[in-house]
């Protein structure tokens, strides 16, 4: 196989695995129940696509610059983005990122925003600004193209995991988590910290937080409403934010407005913010009983709460669901004492008489770390004896 090959096949497996992992988490749009399971949406003012279970796009909506007229034989795809304003000085476009990493763009074509570059190569992520299209490269690196009068289109060099276009700038977050900004924004705030997304809108961007916390700065102000809670996405329009907070219910707010709690809608997979407090979302198919993020069929634990999904002796129930059916976790650390040598005083992976004197030499009243007190009760005592005992020998694996 010569490199080249070595390289089509990779991206290939890259994306056949991408599609598999999104039609698993396919659900129905919402007011558009006739489109049956769709993977992703994109919206902007008054036009819309969806991308359904089997990779085909969808347009509805404005179509007065063709941004709804779907290419022939476009063929499977991952993403779609959308952005414009019909009937204004900014008609719509619409881009779409195939299953195999190409670009396709159509629609209002005035600042070149839809000529894709030949030699653009696969992208794995995809942005619509303004009149300007934005890319995540395979590889981690950025691309732009279209209308660049506000910087919009110079992108700074690095390796990104997410981008986002506003009207005129473009958001990246890095492989580390910073947010990177260029063209016509504000500065990112000082100390932000390490995020895991990001959105932008008409010269304000919003981030989102490690620990699930949303910043907002830019034209506007940074005020967040009251009651958001943490949050797992986010999506802006020219004036709003939309997002999906930690237990799948949508919320969103317009431009120094109150929170609206759209709950009722019921579990979301995907939201996508369109023109002011429009938005599109995919609903959930299932539902998440101990709201920890991990929908049922997928939970090691679908009753007690465990994000982590810890399931030390890989059984396939969660330690959080174990312990809660009566598997002793002694120390209270939330892992099963089977999964521990929490009696093996000198971590030597064996119970035995020394691990037996050294409990001995430290009987009595405990201070926090005594490694004797092996239950945390603050006492060395007959338990923590009765469990040494118990437990002697050979560490399990």
């Amino acid at each position: 196989m010569n490199v080249k090959t070595g390289i089509q096949v990779a991206v290939a497996s890259l994306f056949a695995s991408n599609m598999a992992r999104a039609g698993a988490m396919s659900g129905l749009v919402y007011g558009r129940p006739d489109l049956g399971p769709c993977i992703a949406v994109a919206s902007a003012n008054n036009h819309y696509a969806a991308i359904k279970a089997d990779g085909n796009v969808v347009c509805w909506g404005f179509n007065d610059v063709g941004q709804c007229n779907v290419p022939v034989n476009l063929g499977p795809c991952l993403a779609v983005a959308a952005n414009g304003q019909a009937n204004s000085s900014g008609p719509g476009f619409t881009l779409a990122l195939r299953a195999d990493g190409g670009v396709v763009a159509w629609g209002f074509n005035g600042a070149g925003q839809c000529d894709v570059p030949p030699a653009l190569g696969p992208c794995r992520q995809i942005a619509a600004g303004f009149k300007n299209s934005l890319v995540l490269k395979s590889d981690g690196a950025l691309a732009a193209w279209g209308q660049a009068e506000f910087g919009q289109c110079s992108v700074p060099p690095g390796t990104f995991k997410a981008i986002a276009a506003g009207n005129y700038h473009g958001v990246a977050v890095t492989i580390s988590g910073l947010i990177a900004q260029w063209g016509q924004c504000d500065p990112v705030p000082a100390g932000l910290g390490i995020c895991t997304g990001a959105s932008a809108g008409l010269g304000f961007t919003v981030a989102l937080k490690a620990d699930g916390t949303v910043v907002r700065w830019g034209s506007g102000g940074s005020s967040i409403p009251a009651g958001l809670g943490t949050c797992r996405q986010i999506s802006c329009s020219d004036y709003g934010v939309v997002v999906i907070r930690q237990d799948h219910s949508i919320a969103a707010w317009t431009l120094n407005g109150a929170l609206v709690d759209y709950s009722s809608f019921g579990p979301c997979l995907s939201v996508a913010a369109g023109y002011g407090d429009d938005f599109l979302a995919i609903l959930a198919p299932e539902v998440d009983t101990d709201i920890d993020g991990v929908f049922d069929s997928l939970d090691n634990c679908p009753t007690v709460a465990n994000p982590s999904q810890a399931d030390c002796d890989s059984d396939g129930t969660g330690d959080a669901c174990a312990i809660s059916s009566g598997a002793p976790d002694i120390n209270g650390n939330a892992i099963p004492d089977s999964c521990e040598c929490i009696a093996d005083l000198f971590v030597d992976r064996q119970v035995n008489g020394a691990d037996l004197g050294a409990l001995l030499s430290q009987w009595g009243p405990a201070s926090a770390g005594t490694v004797s007190d092996v239950n945390r009760d603050g006492n060395v005592d007959g338990a923590d004896l009765g469990y040494l005992l118990a437990n002697w020998g050979p560490c399990p694996n």
